[in-house]
């Protein structure tokens, strides 16, 4: 599996592991508030209560009481509670108000409600509604009394001549159709209904006594003492519910599995881009790796620059690793030259020195002059084989970046005079002295001097050498020049290469050939530079060091 793919199904189990807790929680929240909303006295119509919210109200141990809500609630509901036992006889009676009690055959069965609280206790309410007071004046046919009571009430009444006619409006605000409605919810046992109706009959005829329910969003008890659910609209506003977060639970889960696989793909993007480009690298290959869908212009693009850091730390180890290799090659390279020069350049004085060795050692009989004459070529070339690995360990520095500078600002006047007069040759003159401050290594630099003006005594015969010193822009220049037989033009471009020797000669071969090579790179390590002309009236070496490193 891919890392894009790796990232996105971990997105989509986050995000599902996040939705999964909130559903849990949701719907532990919902079963808790079902269950305190169905084990809670409400305040609107006693009669729905459950019998395990009566229980937990009722105390039947020792004296019998009720807790102080369900007394706020028969005096609200006007209703009398009584406590019977097995027999039917009754124990205790709440909220009674003085009212005669009669038994429960004189009551109409509509307005008793009966709860089972303990095996040989049970509790019974007794409605007061003013529906009920009404009905009762209406069937001892007191008209008079029961209009003004119907007004003080605000009570409507209802009239159907059989159950198959339509109702009719006796008394009271109501509409007809409202009540009809509510009627009809009313015998199918909606709980929920904004009206309080009671039936009677009369002279054949049925009459409704309609009574505004002061409660209606009181009266919403989920499940009865059997753990039936009894309001059927209530029910179905829970299916209702259930399906639209069925619904919206589809609907998340899509936004999810949308926003992980975007998420997945515009993270992991630049983060396989990443991983490709360390793989890269490590098999050597120390370029930035072109992506046009990461990069635009050379940066990235807007939406993944929060990975900036990460890539500027790649890139800084690409280069970094890709200078290290050039590094590594070039000094292979110059491990592979120095090794060369060394056999090349050792070959033919170690064969001398071997050579007249042997003579001094063998029977043959030499005079004393050439006995010193031998010891003087060995010890010569044996100075050359110094010169020659000082000159090599040198160049091997340079090149290879390791050789420390201890530059200073030095007046170049003095430091000229200083060295020509060290140097103790009176061919040698240092003439237009321009005196300015130059930062150099003043060892290093003395080297260089050395360099060319040995080559000039060594490879030529009575030759005169000058030295001069000038400003050209914001440059010091040092020029040397002599009145030698001068270097050939074909070898000119040649003579900064290893092991060329100075110049034209046909008499001697003294100096490694390094000198000039030597020198060229200690003025470069200056940030400078040398220059050389050359005729068969001399020649002259002009080297530029800048004035703005001071």
């Amino acid at each position: 599996m891919s890392i894009g793919r790796k990232f996105t199904w971990r997105f989509i189990n986050y995000f599902l592991l996040l939705y999964v807790l909130i559903n849990i929680a949701v719907i532990a929240l919902f079963i808790y508030l079902t269950i305190r909303w169905d084990g809670t006295l409400l305040t609107g119509d006693l009669t729905t209560e459950s019998t395990s919210t009566m229980q937990s109200l009722i105390n039947t141990k020792g004296g019998i009481s009720i807790k102080q809500p369900l007394r706020d609630a028969l005096k609200k509901n006007d209703s009398m509670l009584l406590i019977r036992d097995e027999n039917g006889r009754t124990l205790k009676v709440f909220n009674q108000n003085n009212e005669q009690l009669h038994g429960l055959y004189w009551y109409y069965i509509q307005d008793i409600t009966t709860w089972s609280l303990t095996p040989d206790r049970q509790a019974v309410l007794i409605s007061r509604k003013p529906i009920v007071k009404a009905a009762e004046l209406f069937d001892l046919r007191q008209d008079d009394k029961l209009k003004r009571y119907m007004n003080q009430h605000e009570l409507g009444l209802f009239m159907q001549s059989s159950r198959a006619a339509e109702l009719k409006k006796i008394h009271g605000d109501f509409s007809t159709k409202l009540i009809e409605k509510a009627w009809f919810q009313d015998l199918n046992g909606d709980n929920f209904n904004d009206y309080n109706i009671r039936e009677t009959m009369r002279d054949g005829r049925y009459y409704l006594f309609v009574q505004k329910n002061p409660s209606v969003l009181d009266k919403q008890i989920i499940f009865d003492e059997n753990g039936v659910f009894k309001d059927q609209a209530f029910m179905s506003d829970i299916k209702n519910f259930l399906l639209w977060y069925l619904g919206f639970s589809v609907l998340v889960f899509g936004i999810i599995l949308t926003l992980a696989l975007i998420l997945g793909y515009r993270l992991t993007r630049p983060l396989v881009h990443f991983i490709d480009w360390v793989k890269q690298l490590q098999s050597g290959t120390y370029v930035v790796p072109e992506n046009d869908k990461v990069y635009r212009r050379g940066r990235l693009r807007r939406k993944y620059r929060m990975y900036t850091s990460v890539d500027e730390s790649i890139k800084e180890l690409t280069t970094k690793l890709r200078m290290d290799e050039a590094y590594q090659k070039r000094i292979g390279k110059l491990r592979e030259e120095w090794i060369a020069g060394i056999s090349h350049d050792l070959k033919t004085p170690l064969s001398s020195i071997y050579g007249y060795s042997k003579l001094l050692t063998s029977d043959i009989e030499i005079t004393g002059e050439e006995r010193q004459r031998f010891a003087e070529i060995i010890e010569d070339k044996a100075l050359y084989i110094d010169t020659l690995i000082k000159d090599l360990n040198m160049t091997y520095e340079l090149k290879s970046d390791v050789l420390e500078f201890n530059k200073e600002a030095t007046p170049i006047v003095p430091y000229i005079n200083q060295f020509v007069d060290n140097y103790n040759q009176p061919n040698l003159r240092y003439v237009n002295q321009t005196d300015v401050v130059v930062l150099i290594d003043r060892e290093r630099m003395k080297r260089v001097l050395l360099n060319i003006i040995s080559n000039a005594f060594v490879h030529n015969d009575n030759v005169d050498v000058w030295l001069n010193t000038t400003v050209v822009d914001d440059a010091l220049v040092i020029t040397i020049a002599d009145n030698g037989s001068g270097i050939n033009k074909e070898e000119l471009p040649y003579i900064f290469n290893h092991y060329y020797r100075g110049t034209n000669t046909t008499a001697d071969t003294n100096g490694s050939g390094l000198g000039l090579a030597v020198a060229q790179q200690i003025v470069r390590s200056h940030n400078g530079r040398i220059e050389v002309e050359s005729s068969v009236a001399g020649t002259q070496f002009r080297i530029y060091l800048p004035l703005n490193e001071t």
